[in-house]
């Protein structure tokens, strides 16, 4: 009996303690429950670059599966569960609460929250800035970079925080200048001049007449050159009226008006090339080198020779040239000799023998000694190859791949040396030289 006393007792403080607890569940529903304090959140310090922060509610998470369980549960039990009157009446006075709290809400934000951190290194460019810088030594309008511009380097060190991946804030903790920029420098011209012209400084100019070089940018200045027509200059510089030139080591000014340029000339260049070769021939000028003429340019002075009945020379204007390019003689020297000796190709020697140079010949016996070649062209290659070999080089001397001189009457390089074992004639040099002189003047 005792027994079954004690087994009734144990079973009605079990069902206490089950109402006791479902009526705490009940205030917490609706409102009743005294708030908590939230729980200090410890202060994190992050001494990595990334950390994580778990933090688990224990009391949220019970909370939250004792819910779950009673919201199914709750209103079939409530009578069954009530034990007394006094139970009843609670239930019945108790007001329904408009703003019920949401569980799930509080158990997802308390069950887990992941907080990283990380240290970032940025660089940033920043911007160069460009000079620009006006000049006379251009054409106008013209640019010239004179230094390349670079961008600088900021270098910012940051921290970023993120919650659940989510990027929440930034803090610059470290900033400073890697590099600074570099100016980029243009320079645009000005010069009106050279534009014109189609110059730049440095450029040839040319002259279009014959012209007086001054010391200074004035007329009335010192006079310190003449400079021929088709003379070609170094322009230095430019001012106003006048430019500053410089030839052959001589610096000074010429009037613009006197100067004149490819790009306004066209041709001028090869004009000036001719012109000064012209102006550099003399009796001493070596001959055993070409002469600098092109191919087109030996056609053209042997084109129109009133001379040249026959047009012997005409029609082997070539054969010179090419004969001057294997044996590295003058052409023009070569043929002017055979000019002089044959008169143009009408003596008797140059039209019986085709031999144009009184090849062989003696004095007291021209025509009988003189050599008779199969061609004019057998014999012009034939002179050559013997001025080359024994007139105008030493010893020695490579000629080309398949000839070397003998130098047996070499007198010097000169056509004035030439003339002392080939001519008894002293004149005989200076008479070749007018005609090659003349055969340079027809370009």
């Amino acid at each position: 009996m005792s027994q079954l006393n004690k087994n009734s007792n144990e079973r009605l403080a079990d069902a206490q303690r089950l109402s006791n607890l479902f009526n705490e569940v009940k205030d917490i529903r609706y409102g009743r429950a005294m708030p908590k304090e939230d729980p200090v959140k410890p202060e994190i310090k992050f001494n990595r670059i990334c950390v994580v922060d778990h933090r688990f509610n224990a009391v949220g998470a019970i909370l939250g599966a004792l819910f779950v369980i009673m919201f199914f549960m709750g209103i079939q039990n409530n009578s069954a569960i009530a034990s007394t009157q006094r139970d009843k009446v609670a239930l019945n006075k108790f007001e329904p609460n408009n703003n019920p709290l949401d569980m799930i809400a509080i158990i997802s934000d308390n069950m887990s929250e992941l907080t990283t951190k990380e240290i970032l290194v940025q660089e940033i460019e920043v911007a160069y800035n460009t000079e620009v810088i006006e000049t006379n030594l251009l054409p106008k309008d013209e640019e010239k970079v004179i230094q390349e511009g670079a961008n600088g380097i900021i270098e910012k060190t940051l921290i970023r925080t993120y919650s659940n991946n989510a990027l929440i804030e930034e803090n610059v903790i470290n900033e400073y200048r890697k590099t600074e920029p570099i100016v980029k420098k243009v320079e645009i011209g000005t010069s009106e001049f050279l534009a014109e012209y189609g110059l730049h400084i440095g450029d040839n100019v040319y002259t279009k007449v014959d012209t007086n070089m001054h010391a200074q940018a004035d007329g009335e200045s010192a006079t310190i050159a003449i400079v021929y027509q088709y003379i070609d200059l170094k322009l230095e510089g430019e001012n106003e009226e006048w430019c500053r030139v410089s030839i052959g080591g001589i610096d000074g000014y010429i009037k613009k008006e006197n100067l004149t340029s490819e790009h306004l000339t066209p041709g001028i260049t090869n004009r000036s090339r001719i012109k000064k070769m012209q102006l550099s021939l003399n009796p001493d000028m070596a001959v055993n080198t070409v002469s600098g003429l092109t191919k087109e340019e030996f056609i053209k002075v042997f084109d129109s020779n009133s001379g040249d009945r026959y047009e012997i020379f005409k029609n082997n204007a070539e054969f010179f040239y090419e004969m001057e390019q294997k044996y590295k003689v003058n052409g023009l020297f070569v043929a002017a000799i055979g000019i002089h000796e044959s008169n143009w190709g009408t003596s008797t020697i140059a039209q019986e023998k085709r031999n144009l140079f009184g090849y062989g010949s003696y004095d007291a016996s021209a025509y009988d000694s003189s050599v008779t070649f199969e061609s004019y062209r057998y014999g012009i290659e034939l002179v050559t190859k013997a001025l080359a070999k024994y007139y105008l080089n030493e010893a020695g001397t490579i000629v080309n791949e398949n000839d070397v001189a003998s130098g047996v009457y070499y007198n010097g390089p000169t056509i004035k040396g030439v003339n002392v074992r080939y001519a008894s004639d002293q004149e005989w040099s200076n008479k070749v030289f007018e005609i090659m002189k003349a055969l340079y003047n027809n370009l």
